[in-house]
């Protein structure tokens, strides 16, 4: 019988701790039951979520060095801004970066796809409560501007009127 000295417990509790970040945010993503999909080759994982009006695509991309970590969340909306509605969608989305504190909208202007991205990065270990940060602030968000961009996408809400339609009661409609 092998005999377990304080020496054997540290250096397995190091091993535990050398847990790369992306096994970090798989243990996450499993710890609190969401379903996805990983590539590890390139570093991020893709899963659906039900956010109160839509289902958005959600990316985790994940970089690791000796010197920084980073998490990226992208929450991608399921609709595309047709051409004709791509300035004035545009112009929306940057009345609400400019009041925002963390994370942005973006729209890639040749297809009109729109997502929300929030960061983090950290020189030492990022820690759970911080996935969960960037993760959980990336979806509220994406949840709270759906319904008020897609009046301006497929509506006739002008882009000033954007912010005014944020902070609409719960059982408003749009229509």
């Amino acid at each position: 019988m092998a005999k377990t000295t304080k020496a054997t417990v540290q250096s397995e509790a190091v091993a535990v701790q050398k847990k790369s970040l992306f096994e970090r945010v798989a243990g996450y993503l499993d710890a609190h039951d969401w379903r996805y999909s990983s590539d590890v080759e390139r570093h991020y994982y893709s899963m659906s979520c039900r956010i109160k009006e839509a289902t958005v695509r959600v990316i985790i991309d994940v970089f690791e060095a000796e010197e920084w970590r980073r998490i990226m969340t992208f929450s991608v909306y399921p609709i595309f801004v047709p051409e004709t509605r791509r300035p004035a969608v545009l112009e929306a989305l940057n009345r609400i970066n400019h009041t925002l504190v963390y994370g942005n909208f973006e729209m890639d202007m040749a297809d009109g796809e729109i997502r929300f991205r929030t960061t983090v990065e950290s020189e030492i270990d990022i820690p759970e409560s911080m996935i969960e940060r960037v993760l959980n602030g990336n979806l509220s968000m994406s949840d709270k501007q759906f319904a008020a961009l897609m009046a301006v996408t497929f509506g006739s809400v002008e882009p000033q009127g954007v912010k005014d339609l944020e902070s609409r009661p719960e059982d408003a409609t749009l229509q």
